[in-house]
């Protein structure tokens, strides 16, 4: 049986030569002799073989190659993604306090004959309670949420449009969640819909550690006292993202104290709220506020758990599939890796029986052996295994590169399974927990079946992905091999601060000067965000992320810009039928929004060290549609450099903040100014 080998091109010598030959007045009229004799005859020849030769020799190369050049550049082809989901839980009341542990089996069905297997995510702590309130409690006053909380496509700011100390969002309940234990889950879900994507990590490392610090309390109802709550679990890194909270009930806090500080406490008071006695709050209050824009998010819930579209098996054993003939070592084995298309099968593969396979342990008699990509550097007696992911095939090897199994052993595998664009299932689909789910905790947990636990989605089941074709890899490898890696020139500095895991970063602007190079950095933030600032953790991770790609004698600083403080008085006329007002606020709107450091000047932002003068600010007021002239518009900075008074100069570092806009305008009509 003869290899199946591609085709690169179907032309052969014969083929090339004469195509070759045809094509000579076209380059040269001069040429005459087209015999064998003739030298650049016999030259065409030469390469007409060599291409015909060359052409053969990379028909040789297939997938398995192409993957093993990858491999040698340090890239791997991505595995498939599962699909995940957010599933509500509405279990009966005998249930409350009870832990649905973390890997529970869910069966899911779309209207096709096909059955997907999720499991849950992490644990989660079952209660008859739900929020019923949800309230932002700041210097501004008192903002309710509840319908925004509880209304799809809504979303609000916790701590409100600026978060300040001892800002607070208050969650009330519809009853005790702490009644039957002594935690309670929260899913809370980030609205990112109008937010860029943060650079993923690609080595899965946690994303940076927010200096945000966020108290969590309870206000017993018995008591009516606050009790501080311990966080056992954050996956929302303090509200940076979609995750869970888990909290678990503390000591009561002397006196019952509430929002009131000591006469020696220098921190801001929050406005109260008037609670009634007996219900049930939960509040978190901000004690360190050093968000780069306010949280913000389209709902915190109970009762919900996230589940990915995998499967977990355990101690499955395996049986070899294929035919081999028998050899002294007992097995016959190729050592080769098995492609996607054209899998191997021989006396020493073996088979899981559910696909694509994600991660896996192999044991042969209770002894570990080791997953490697081939057996290229595996000798006689080294326990590797080769797994093909695709189809679950696992492959030892063959007594010479690998060792061989004995024709007997017990080859047992724990591995997960799952992935791919399959599990991307719609909100329609029936999701419902297997028999083979289970309860924890207090309460009748044996007379408890979870099959009585209703299930429904949230939303789509999404980011499913099948696993990368080796084409893709290739293309992604060339891609990421031109992105600079390394910290030389002043673009490589922007480029590497741009993909810092983790972050989403505005604008970049870099220094260099003779002391060193400063890195001055603007975070992403909404557009009402007027002047963004990094915080201190949000520094740190870029710094870290650029010092493990610049040499060591090389001296960096990362720095937020900054900001110049702007007083403008604005005098001029405006036209006769604004003479209600109310053009102050579009004043101040349009002047913001020029100035804005992600979004300003040309809409990318105002440049670094760009000079600002008074000339500028006016074209942008007249702009305005109730303005008829402008006067003059005075300005006071604090920072950068005043010249005359009509012009403010700053250096490359810096950017601009509006602070106040003081009007003083007139109504024009066909007499002049009147007052």
């Amino acid at each position: 049986m003869g290899l199946d080998i591609p085709e690169l091109d179907d032309q052969q010598y014969d083929e090339l030569l004469e195509q070759a030959t045809t094509l000579i007045p076209a380059y040269s009229s001069e040429w005459t002799d087209f015999n064998p004799h003739d030298p650049g005859i016999t030259i065409l020849e030469v390469l007409a073989w060599l291409t015909e030769t060359h052409t053969y020799q990379l028909d040789q190369i297939t997938d398995e190659h192409r993957e093993a050049y990858l491999r040698l550049l340090g890239y791997e082809r991505r595995l498939p993604t599962p699909a995940t989901a957010r599933i509500r839980l509405d279990p009966p009341g005998d249930v409350a306090g009870m832990r649905l542990p973390a890997g529970s089996s869910m069966a899911v069905t779309d209207g096709t004959e096909s059955v997907f297997q999720f499991e849950t995510d992490h644990e989660l702590t079952l209660t008859a309670a739900s929020i019923d309130r949800v309230m932002t409690v700041d210097q501004t006053g008192t903002t309710d949420h509840r319908k925004a909380n509880q209304t799809d496509g809504m979303f609000y700011r916790p701590f409100g449009d600026t978060v300040d100390q001892d800002a607070c969002v208050y969650l009330g309940f519809d009853r005790d969640p702490f009644a039957n234990a002594d935690r309670l889950t929260l899913a809370v879900a980030y609205h990112d819909d109008n937010l860029p994507d943060p650079t993923p990590s690609a080595d899965d490392r946690p994303t940076f550690s927010p200096s945000v610090e966020l108290t969590w309390e309870y206000r017993n109802p018995e008591t009516n006292h606050w009790q501080p709550l311990s966080v056992t679990v954050d996956k929302t890194n303090a509200l940076y993202r979609d995750g869970h909270l888990e909290l678990v009930t503390g000591e009561t806090i002397p006196n019952g104290r509430d929002h009131s500080r000591s006469a020696s406490d220098s921190r801001l008071e929050t406005p109260p709220i008037k609670l009634e006695d007996g219900s049930v709050w939960l509040r978190c209050r901000v004690d360190t506020p050093d968000y780069e824009f306010p949280p913000q998010l389209d709902a915190i819930r109970t009762n919900v758990v996230t589940a990915s579209h995998s499967v977990s098996i355990t101690g499955e054993q395996l049986s070899p599939i294929g035919a081999g003939a028998s050899t002294a070592g007992g097995a016959v084995a190729t050592g080769r890796r098995s492609t996607d298309t054209e899998p191997i099968l021989d006396g020493q593969t073996y088979a899981v029986d559910h696909t694509p396979v994600l991660s896996a342990s192999v044991r042969v008699d209770g002894e570990q052996f080791v997953e490697v990509p081939d057996f290229v550097a595996s000798g006689p007696n080294d326990p590797h295994y080769v797994l093909d992911r695709t189809h679950g095939h696992i492959t030892f090897g063959d007594g010479i590169s690998g060792r061989v199994p004995d024709p007997d052993a017990t080859i047992t595998a724990d591995y997960v399974a799952g992935g791919g664009t399959a599990g991307n299932v719609s909100d329609s689909a029936v999701w419902r927990l297997t028999d083979s789910s289970t309860v924890d905790g207090p309460g009748p947990a044996d007379d408890v079946s979870v099959t009585d636990i209703d299930v429904s989605p949230l939303g789509s089941a999404t980011g499913g992905t099948d696993r990368e074709s080796v084409a893709d890899a290739l293309r992604r490898a060339r891609r990421d091999r031109r992105r600079p890696h390394r910290a030389v020139t002043a673009d490589d500095y922007r480029a590497l601060v741009s993909r810092t895991p983790g972050l989403r970063i505005g604008r970049t602007n870099v220094v260099v000067e003779s002391e060193g190079t400063t890195v001055v950095v603007v975070p992403y933030a909404p557009v009402d965000v007027p002047s963004p600032e990094p915080s201190e953790g949000f520094l740190e991770e870029i710094y870290r992320h650029l010092r493990e790609r610049t040499l060591l004698t090389d001296r960096v600083r990362v720095t937020g810009p900054q900001y110049v403080r702007l007083e403008l008085d604005v005098t001029g006329r405006t036209r006769p039928r604004y003479t209600g007002g109310g053009y102050e606020a579009a004043i101040t709107e349009a002047v913001e929004s020029y100035l804005h450091p992600l979004y300003g000047y040309d809409g990318s932002g105002w440049p670094f060290g760009r000079t600002l003068e008074s000339e500028d600010l006016i074209e942008v007021i007249e702009s305005v549609d109730a303005i008829d002239q402008i006067s003059d518009v005075s300005m006071t900075a604090y920072g950068g450099t005043a010249l005359d008074g009509r012009v403010i100069s700053i250096d490359e570092t810096s950017l601009f903040t509006v602070e106040t806009v003081s009007v003083d305008l007139r109504t024009t009509d066909d007499g002049g100014y009147n007052a």
